[in-house]
């Protein structure tokens, strides 16, 4: 695995509601809409989502847009090339190398079990 890709998943992908949300963004760069939205376009609970979102914002990968004093909050992908580049080789990997994404599961299940 790729330096980038390895370190954008230790740094940023910690459950596989990130992994989701990060690919789902990838697949849809011109997507826009809150977190409930989010939420049923990748079939999970948006209380789930939210946190993941909110972190995922933090960390540079989705970019948070409040309107009406807070009130709505909307994500979208992130405009940073260096991220998108790194994404576009983890969707990669993830979809058409069946043993790369083993490997990415197994990291994430492994880190879900070290939470519990």
């Amino acid at each position: 695995m790729e330096e980038d890709v390895a370190r954008f998943l230790e740094e940023c992908i910690d459950s596989k509601v990130k992994l989701d949300l990060v690919l789902f963004f990838h697949d849809h760069p011109k997507f826009v809409d809150g977190a409930e939205a989010v939420a049923n376009w990748i079939a999970r609970d948006a209380k789930v989502v939210q946190p993941a979102l909110r972190l995922l914002s933090k960390a540079g990968v989705v970019d948070k847009f409040e309107l009406g004093s807070g009130r709505y909050v909307l994500y979208a992908y992130t405009k940073s090339s260096r991220i998108r580049n790194t994404v576009a080789k983890l969707s990669r990997l993830y979809h058409e190398d069946e043993a790369a994404r083993g490997a990415i599961v197994r990291r994430l299940m492994g880190l879900a079990e070290a939470h519990h």
